[in-house]
């Protein structure tokens, strides 16, 4: 590795500072010291875009549109535009960051002709596979963020990309940069009109029907009912078409029942004070191919209590509390013992954060990206 170099093109549909931003915000900085220049195609009005203009990285914008036959010229100009943008500055292999870009990334990658990478964000079935990835249009490099991902997609994906072609390559957060704001946590629970003695029961997540966030509200206020001193905090909005789903979570948390134990604190963009501030973290998503949420609560050194939710279990492991999906009565069983005994909620929560540092360091995955793009390169 001491004389790889190589000029990489990251491609992202993401406009946010969250989610899959997040690990390719600590790739981008570490990638120099890896011998790795990087620059980037975001979307139009991308936030994450500012956040690359203040780092000096440069950038262009495109909105990465798939081929349409009936519109092939529309796809065409952007890649001929793009494409000539990445070769002035020597781009020498095409990174998706999200497998849904890859479509254009592939043609813009031929065009280049060079490599492609494409990391797989979420779990595919066949028929999008076979389009995506079946004959020529395999990628050079395929990376899962978890084995539970790649064993879950392993039908889907039979005899379009080699096993050799294939990585593990799982997401993380920079424990120099996140988790360490403390002394948040008092405002934010002030903030919350949260006393010293409550315990607070949160998720952070993207309000959709998969998330199964009834069923938190559900346990909650169940709890709460027992318990006056448990108080449920929910963080998040709906992605575009799934308003209907968070409208109605808007009503239930309205009723009598649960509206003084659980309350929805719509969109926060800086996440960590939110983690800072509760003392048990709940995932109930009934999949995740990683769950970059539980591994922030982590992070924060808070020990969570899920669904296994595909690969929640996986990146958990011993650090918290993990139910069979849908069970609630557990889960709720669960989070009572938590609440009851603070000193296995502060000795869990060290215990993940270690976790976090030991197996989803982003210093560590990139490590594992540099060396496939050194192999695609030589």
């Amino acid at each position: 590795m001491q004389d790889f170099r190589a000029t990489v093109l990251y491609l992202t549909d993401n406009p946010t500072l969250g989610g899959t931003i997040r690990i390719l915000q600590s790739w981008l900085l570490l990638a120099p010291g890896r011998g790795v220049q990087p620059c980037v195609v975001t979307p139009p009005g991308s936030r994450f875009a500012e956040w690359l203009d203040a780092h000096a990285i440069p950038r262009t914008e495109s909105e990465m549109p798939w081929f349409n036959a009936r519109r092939p010229w529309r796809t065409a100009a952007d890649i001929f535009r793009v494409g000539r943008w990445a070769k002035a500055r020597g781009v020498q292999v095409v990174h998706c960051n999200e497998h849904n870009v890859y479509p254009y990334g592939a043609w813009l990658a031929r065009w280049l002709r060079v490599p492609i990478v494409c990391h797989m964000r979420f779990i595919v079935g066949a028929d999008f596979a076979r389009w995506a990835f079946g004959g020529r249009r395999a990628p050079d490099a395929l990376l899962w963020t978890s084995r539970q991902q790649r064993e879950d997609c392993a039908e889907a994906m039979a005899g379009l990309v080699p096993d050799e072609r294939q990585h593990l390559v799982p997401l993380g957060l920079d424990l120099a940069q996140f988790g360490t704001r403390v002394e948040q946590r008092e405002p934010t629970r002030r903030g919350w009109n949260v006393g010293p003695g409550q315990v607070v029961v949160g998720q952070a997540c993207a309000l959709r029907a998969r998330k199964r966030l009834e069923e938190f509200i559900e346990v909650v206020a169940g709890l709460a009912e027992k318990d006056p001193r448990v108080v449920g905090v929910l963080a998040g909005d709906a992605m575009p078409g799934d308003e209907d789903y968070r409208d109605r979570l808007q009503r239930l948390v309205a009723e009598p029942r649960y509206r003084p134990h659980v309350r929805m604190l719509g969109n926060i963009d800086d996440i960590e004070p939110f983690y800072q501030g509760i003392d048990i973290a709940v995932s109930t998503s009934e999949y995740e191919t990683f769950g970059n949420s539980v591994c922030e609560a982590m992070a924060c050194g808070r020990p969570v209590v899920g669904y296994t939710g595909g690969s929640v279990a996986e990146v958990v492991g011993d650090t918290g509390r993990i139910v069979a999906t849908g069970d609630t009565a557990a889960l709720s069983s669960a989070l009572a013992t938590l609440v009851d005994n603070a000193a296995l909620r502060s000795e869990l929560g060290t215990a993940a954060r270690t976790r976090v540092r030991d197996e989803y360091s982003p210093a560590r995955s990139f490590e594992r990206v540099s060396r496939i793009y050194e192999t695609l390169v030589h």
